[in-house]
């Protein structure tokens, strides 16, 4: 991940811990459209969203979805 990405990812969340207690594991809401385009395009979720957010993350999904992560 290019350095400027990763420190705009790090303030973000310091952001949202400060003012709000988001807190680790970071539960991601996916829907069935976000999970096809991350197939379409070979992203593996599971193993780039924790790398992304620097912490540990629980995949969730929407009940209409199809695909089970």
């Amino acid at each position: 991940m290019k350095i400027t990405r990763q420190k705009h990812a790090k303030k973000h969340l310091g952001f949202f811990r400060n003012n709000f207690g988001v807190r680790e594991p970071y539960q991601i809401l996916l829907d069935g459209t976000f999970c096809q385009a991350a197939l379409r395009g070979r992203i593996q979720l599971r193993e780039q969203l924790p790398r992304y957010l620097m912490g540990e993350t629980q995949l969730c999904t929407t009940s209409g979805s199809l695909l089970a992560y």
